[in-house]
């Protein structure tokens, strides 16, 4: 997934982009993209990431497929991002989860 290109239910396409995205970070070969412009001289451009729970361990790892330092998103992506995550931890977790916003 991306941070400029994920949601509940992505299109086959897209979905098979962002794959082969995650390959190619993880080879060094990816492409660097700047959707929204670089933020900074240490931008290295758009990311692809996968989002999955380890229900045997119960924890949720985001996979970035290279060394990350940083990242930075809009707003709208942020909040689709804490879904994800949301998601994830409620399939893995033995108890009662809480969520508080504010």
């Amino acid at each position: 997934m991306s941070f400029q290109h994920h949601g509940d239910n992505p299109f086959e396409q897209e979905q098979s982009r962002l794959i082969e995205r995650l390959k190619q970070q993880q080879e060094g070969m990816a492409k660097r993209e700047y959707p929204n412009g670089r933020l900074n001289a240490s931008d290295d451009g758009e990311v692809a990431f996968k989002i999955g729970g380890d229900g045997e361990r119960g924890v949720v790892v985001i996979d970035f497929g290279k060394p990350v330092t940083w990242v930075g998103m809009t707003p709208q992506q942020a909040v689709e991002m804490a879904q994800l995550m949301i998601k994830n931890a409620r399939e893995v977790s033995k108890e009662p989860l809480r969520v508080v916003i504010g």
